[in-house]
């Protein structure tokens, strides 16, 4: 019983129940309620380096996009939930889409992942060469001959949201990529 008293005045000391007026009680023990006040942080929000979703990866993508994050190699900008900073170019972007721990570079980023066929390509891969990266959202035809593509280009470009074709990937030394991770 002290112990549950003084966790309740350890988490109105610090805040945690601001607002509440009167003694805060402790769930009884086994319950799984939380005192009122304190959020419970979302395993998916706090996994950096785990599994993430496609959809996750794209909506994590498109937010630098709507932020018009400038491309800088040297420059760092948070992340959709403000959880961690990643380098502003190429590279860091996708590692930043990929939500993975740290900024990979165009060299490392295959330590992740896995080739694949461009036929297989699917949202939250990457396009991947020597240099530059690319992140796939989706066919821009049936074909599967041109492709919508996330990148942080370049200083004159910054964030791109466009489509390209598949032979110009090709002939530009590009190669398809999936992240070990993605589901």
């Amino acid at each position: 019983m002290r112990i549950r008293h003084a966790v309740a005045a350890t988490a109105i000391s610090l805040g945690l129940l601001g607002g509440l007026t009167g003694v805060a009680q402790a769930a009884p023990e086994g319950s799984e309620l939380e005192p009122v006040g304190v959020q419970q942080v979302e395993a998916a929000d706090a996994s950096y380096g785990g599994t993430i979703t496609r959809a996750e990866v794209i909506k994590r993508a498109k937010n630098w996009w709507d932020r018009k994050i400038p491309y800088s190699q040297s420059a760092y900008a948070y992340d959709i939930n403000k959880g961690k900073k990643y380098r502003t170019d190429c590279s860091g972007f996708v590692s930043m889409a990929w939500k993975l721990t740290t900024s990979r570079t165009t060299s490392t980023l295959d330590e992740v992942a896995t080739k694949i066929s461009w036929a297989n390509l699917k949202p939250g891969d990457m396009v991947l060469r020597n240099g530059h990266v690319k992140l796939f959202e989706k066919w821009a035809n049936t074909a599967k001959t041109s492709m919508w593509i996330y990148e942080e280009g370049s200083t004159a470009t910054d964030m791109d949201h466009e489509t390209v074709s598949v032979a110009t990937l090709k002939s530009g030394g590009y190669a398809p990529w999936k992240y070990k991770k993605i589901s």
